[in-house]
């Protein structure tokens, strides 16, 4: 027989606080290259978007006054709403005040060597990311590990599993579901003791 294979069995990588706070610390923000990929970063990290969401990004999409950004929904053809964090705010704003090049392109991100203002690409990001883990001496090379890392905040937060399926933009709860291992203290409420451990 076969060794029993559950799906969705292994826990989701994901950063853990120190290693996040190692991550946040080495973009140099005093330049516009790193405001723009700390920017891209808290995108990634905070909203849990996806890389081509990012790149895809414009300035139309964010919504100042309600603090919410907005996405297209190219599959059911609707508009998706996350709210904005203050920090993820703070971010872009300090990005597009301070670091973004003034040019016509509506794209949030751009990029700031020929061609200056082109849109910045899936490429861009994931470089940009990539640069960031090796700068921080952390084993990661893609952007996914951030996407997971903000769904594990948020399921550690104690957001419904429900609302971190549409921040995420799941159609199938059970892709959320393995979320739900992560949630450690919830866990132990639940778990049976070990049989002979001492009470």
């Amino acid at each position: 027989p076969r060794p029993a294979s559950w799906s969705l069995a292994p826990l989701p990588p994901s950063l853990n606080a120190g290693e996040l706070k190692r991550f946040w610390s080495v973009f140099n923000r005093h330049t516009t290259v790193g405001r723009r990929d700390y920017a891209t970063a808290r995108c990634l990290a905070d909203l849990g978007l996806r890389c081509q969401e990012v790149a895809n990004l414009q300035l139309g999409d964010i919504d100042w006054r309600s603090a919410v950004v907005r996405l297209p929904d190219n599959k059911s053809r609707r508009t998706v709403q996350l709210p904005l964090p203050q920090l993820t705010g703070s971010a872009l704003a300090d990005y597009l005040r301070h670091g973004r090049p003034a040019v016509s392109n509506r794209s949030v991100f751009v990029l700031h060597r020929a061609p200056v203002g082109q849109s910045a690409t899936i490429t861009t990001v994931r470089g940009a990311i990539r640069r960031a883990f090796l700068r921080a001496g952390l084993m990661w090379s893609g952007t996914h590990i951030l996407r997971h890392t903000a769904a594990d905040r948020m399921v550690q937060g104690g957001i419904p599993l429900k609302e971190v399926a549409d921040v995420l933009g799941h159609r199938n709860m059970d892709t959320t579901l393995i979320y739900t291992k992560v949630d450690l203290p919830q866990l132990a409420r639940v778990a049976l003791p070990w049989p002979g451990r001492q009470p």
